[in-house]
């Protein structure tokens, strides 16, 4: 009976939602609602719906995620800035939540802040990309924000969430991982943690923590991609640009890295084209702006989201087009 609740609630918001938006497909996923954990020994977090998938944390009983969407019986969330898939039976959802979520940054070059949670509501303001705000709720797919003494909404869409929320006791995601991350979260007693996961914690690979260095298991993970289509402002498997495709591809690892190409040069640190190695960020653009991005494989090779009529392939770095644009490599992990 919870299972067909929480199916129902999410086509009805979905469609609602839906019905709202007449903007364009913005920079990452409209957020459905906000689920509470109920799991009392702890909720696996996996980068896969799949319970065999390595496990990104452990989601503490009580604490609060963001859901992003839903498949199958798993939801893919935001859980203390760790982007990855929850079981449906240990989630309670639910679609408004007046909380502390921690400071955002808004993405898109301008933001509308308006009165009420809607396309419809007033315009009160508008933001630039970078500006931080306070989210201190989430209504139907829009956060609540404050800033200079001044209360308003923003699509869910537009911001990017860079605290855990205040009253979560899970830890908040790291900027890097150590090289020898494993599929056994925080290794806690071994007991059995709620989501299908009842066997001694050993790791499972899913192509990601099995063997090779972080950055081969990150560039491993992103070849999984091609073929997949390219949509501008996609950060999803349902559609990636060549940012929101880094974006997504890191986050299953559970690093936080910046939105936009050109903001993205900001992560990680220089390494010289001699000493790139796979799960490096390669750039390309002009001067101190990036247009371009795409992960480095090994072998002169990159793959990236490339264009709406490509969608996700892997190029070589000593194509024309890119060799004339190469502006850099980072290291964002190992």
């Amino acid at each position: 009976m919870k299972r067909i609740f929480q199916t129902l609630f999410l086509c009805v918001l979905t469609l609602s939602l839906l019905a709202g938006i007449a903007s364009p497909v913005s920079a990452t996923e409209l957020k459905t609602a906000v689920g509470v954990v109920e799991a009392p020994n702890g909720l696996h977090l996996r980068v896969k719906p799949d319970t065999s998938a390595r496990i990104l944390t452990y989601a503490e009983d009580g604490d609060t995620v963001i859901v992003i969407r839903q498949d199958g019986d798993w939801y893919l969330v935001n859980y203390n800035l760790y982007i990855g898939y929850v079981h449906s039976d240990y989630l309670t959802l639910k679609n408004a939540a007046n909380m502390d979520f921690g400071a955002g940054s808004l993405d898109p070059f301008v933001t509308n802040i308006r009165y009420g949670p809607s396309e419809e509501g007033t315009k009160i303001d508008e933001l630039r990309s970078g500006d931080e705000v306070d989210v201190i709720g989430f209504t139907n797919g829009w956060y609540k924000v404050k800033y200079d003494n001044t209360i308003g909404y923003v699509r869910s869409d537009l911001l990017t969430l860079l605290e855990k929320p205040a009253a979560n006791k899970g830890t908040v995601a790291p900027a890097r991982l150590p090289s020898d991350d494993s599929s056994s979260g925080s290794g806690s007693s071994g007991s059995s943690s709620s989501g299908g996961n009842s066997s001694s914690g050993s790791s499972s690979s899913d192509g990601n923590s099995s063997s090779g260095s972080i950055g081969q298991q990150i560039a491993t993970y992103a070849q999984s991609f091609v073929g997949y289509p390219y949509v501008y402002g996609g950060s999803s498997p349902s559609g990636f640009d060549c940012s929101g495709f880094m974006q997504y591809v890191f986050g299953q690892f559970g690093y936080s890295i910046n939105r936009t190409a050109t903001a993205q040069l900001q992560n990680g640190y220089y390494v010289s084209y001699d000493e790139m190695q796979p799960g490096d960020i390669v750039y390309f653009g002009y001067g101190s702006s990036a247009s371009h991005v795409g992960l480095y494989i090994g072998n002169g090779n990159f793959v990236h989201a490339q264009s709406s009529a490509t969608g996700v392939v892997i190029s070589s770095l000593s194509e024309s087009y890119y060799a004339g644009r190469y502006l850099c490599a980072h290291r964002i992990a190992g």
